[in-house]
């Protein structure tokens, strides 16, 4: 009987593992933002997945003529830290199948939101991060770039 019940549970721990999986994979790859502006790449991190930006269309800062920094940020230290390779998107964790909730960096004003993401199927991912308890949302939807 005790065999039994640990073979149920390994077989039952190894499913769960493995939908965790194949969940969180569908989320690898290279993804193009909405207004086409970058590129934010899945892999894996120290905290399961991790979304980095890996591509801009304007890679150069107009006003200095060096590539684009953080300067938003509101820690000094990292205002100079390049937006390429910036990780964007942490603590990524599935909610169910296809449905993450994350932390989603924004270097176009410098803070970080809750939010949620969400595999629409056909190549494309929906990003909703909100601000004040949720009051204030915004959406876009992402294509997969490779």
């Amino acid at each position: 009987m005790k065999s039994r019940f640990l073979s149920i549970v390994a077989i039952a721990t190894s499913l769960f593992a493995l939908t965790t999986s194949v969940r969180a994979q569908s989320l690898v790859g290279t993804w193009l933002t909405q207004d086409g502006s970058s590129r934010v790449q899945f892999r894996s991190c120290a905290q399961n997945q991790c979304g980095y930006i890996v591509w801009l269309r304007e890679p150069v800062d107009p006003e200095t003529g060096k590539a684009r920094q953080d300067k938003f940020n509101s820690n000094d230290s990292l205002k100079s830290r390049p937006l390429v390779g910036l990780l964007m998107i942490t603590d990524i964790a599935a909610t169910t199948a296809g449905a993450w909730e994350a932390t989603l960096y924004n270097p176009r004003d410098g803070n970080s939101y809750k939010g949620k993401l969400a595999d629409l199927g056909g190549g494309r991912l929906q990003l909703k991060g909100c601000a004040l308890l949720g009051l204030i949302c915004k959406t876009e939807v992402w294509t997969r770039a490779e």
